[in-house]
Parts: C-alpha cells; sequence; structure tokens
C-alpha cells in the first residue's frame, strides 16, 4: 500500500509539472509499454512489478519519470544498505573497496536518473538517452567488482533490472542512445 501511494504522487507531482502532454509522445496502458520495453522475461516482469500501481493508462514520460523515481528511491536504500555494512566492519577489505566503488557508481546513476526526470518533466529529450546510458553502464560497473553471493552483488542486480527498464521505456521515446549498449 505504501507503494502505491508513493506511486500515486509521483505521477501527480510530474503531472503538476509537466501540465500539458509533450509533444509527439505517445500515450499507453502501461501493460502496453511493458510489452514495448521488455527486452527479455525477467525485464518485462520488472517493468509490470513497476508500472503496476501507477495509471491504467499515461504519456511514455509519465511511466519513464515514475519507473525512475522508483529506480532512484531503491539506489538510495541499496548505498544505504551498503554503507552500512562499512561501517559495521564485517567486510574484507577487497569487498570494502568494492562496495566504495559501487556507491560511487550509484551516485553517477542516481545524478543521471535525475536529471532525465528534470528533462521530461519539461518535455526535453535531447539528452536523456545518453543519461538513461550511463546511469545503466554506472550499474553495470558497480557489479563487475562484485562477488557473487554478496548481498550487494543480490542488490545491484535488481538495480541493474530498474535501471534497464528505465532505460528501456526511455528509448520508446528517445530511441536507443548511439554507441549504448543494449541493456
Amino acid at each position: 500500500m505504501k507503494t502505491a501511494a508513493a506511486t500515486t504522487l509521483v505521477l501527480a507531482a510530474f503531472l503538476f509539472v509537466a501540465g500539458d502532454a509533450c509533444a509527439n509522445v505517445p500515450q499507453m496502458r502501461w501493460t502496453e509499454a511493458c510489452v514495448k520495453a521488455g527486452e527479455t522475461a525477467e525485464l518485462y516482469h520488472v517493468c509490470q512489478e513497476t508500472l503496476q500501481h501507477g495509471p491504467d493508462a499515461a504519456e511514455l514520460t509519465a511511466y519513464v519519470v515514475l519507473a525512475a523515481r522508483l529506480a532512484t528511491w531503491s539506489y538510495d536504500d541499496t548505498v544505504g544498505s551498503a554503507e552500512q555494512l562499512i561501517a559495521d566492519g564485517s567486510l574484507p577489505g577487497a569487498q570494502r573497496a568494492s562496495y566504495q566503488q559501487c556507491i560511487s557508481s550509484y551516485g553517477t546513476a542516481r545524478v543521471q536518473m535525475v536529471r532525465v526526470m528534470e528533462e521530461l518533466a519539461g518535455c526535453d529529450f535531447t539528452r536523456a538517452g545518453p543519461e538513461l546510458a550511463a546511469a545503466v553502464a554506472a550499474m553495470e560497473s558497480c557489479g563487475k567488482g562484485l562477488v557473487a553471493g554478496t548481498p550487494l552483488a543480490a542488490w545491484n542486480a535488481a538495480d541493474r533490472d530498474r535501471t534497464a527498464v528505465v532505460y528501456d521505456l526511455g528509448a520508446l521515446i528517445v530511441g536507443r542512445a548511439p554507441g549504448s549498449m543494449n541493456p
């Protein structure tokens, strides 16, 4: 229930800030957006989990903003948990360094997501593709240094999927960033 209330608040804030619809951005049902954006069964499922509490039909920008907001909240939770594990001294030295690198990568991804949300609220799509690709790259960078089976490896895998869903939803509006990976 808490997620549904937060989702409603995010969408209401977006619609208040954005006002009128953005030109040339399609409106569709969230289920259709997930079918078009979900490149794999797993990402389709993550998309459904992300958008199911949103409106049945909305402009794609609203879905991107919603997914980006939920991703940034998850980033914040992950960073808080990683910082706690570092602070309690339970991590060996190599893992501690990997966790600290991930915290930096999460900061990069968060900055990119916030920029995208702000730009889409103003119907500015000029930098969204590269910024979303940079967020995906930051999540990938974090995952490369982690030991399998560690808490942060699992959290990062989930956050990487959330980030890929935001990227894929954004790509329905702006296309894929030139030279970007296909998350």
